[in-house]
């Protein structure tokens, strides 16, 4: 009886680098924390970086606390949480997939929605393998998110050729793709 082949390795390489003793105390410090080698760590955080962040970087993003998030999104009107989200997502994942793939796609979008989501922590994203495709996005921060996330979306998957159906609650995000 033939077994399944076993998995294949990423091909790694061995390299130096000197490191400020300060980081290497907190990468030790947090890799303690997550149960993984400082090795398995440095990983991560590079692989993060060059899949996601630096694209992200070059589109020019912020941090902000999730009490000052919340603040700043309540105080619009729900007519202009919807402008902004439209503006904004016909524009930011196009630049974003142009920087990171070369051009703007459905598949890329959906690269996009769940590389964002691992990054920013705005929103959990999951999804069904059923045609339509379905997106669930979930969230504590309010209807006012939902309907920026929902409106944010739909401009982008239509910028891309795609018609989406939106449904939102205080905490979720439901996007059919048509």
């Amino acid at each position: 009886m033939e077994g399944n082949p076993p998995p294949r390795k990423r091909k790694t390489e061995n390299r130096s680098f000197r490191i400020h003793s300060a980081v290497l105390g907190g990468l030790e410090e947090e890799a303690a924390r997550k149960k993984v080698s400082v090795n398995t760590l440095v990983n991560q955080l590079l692989a993060n970086y060059i899949d996601v962040g630096r694209h992200r970087q070059r589109l020019g993003t912020i941090s902000l606390s999730a009490s000052a998030f919340k603040l700043i999104i309540s105080t619009e009107t729900d007519d202009e949480v919807i402008k902004a989200a439209q503006v904004a997502g016909k524009s930011i994942p196009r630049a974003y997939a142009a920087s990171k793939w070369g051009h703007e796609s459905v598949a890329n979008i959906l690269a996009f929605i769940r590389e964002n989501a691992s990054v920013t922590e705005l929103y959990d994203y999951s999804d069904s393998p059923d045609n339509p495709k379905v997106i669930t996005l979930t969230h504590s921060y309010g209807r006012k998110w939902s309907l920026f996330l929902s409106n944010f979306f739909i401009s982008a998957f239509e910028d891309a050729g795609q018609r989406v159906q939106s449904e939102v609650s205080d905490q979720a995000v439901i996007l059919k793709l048509q």
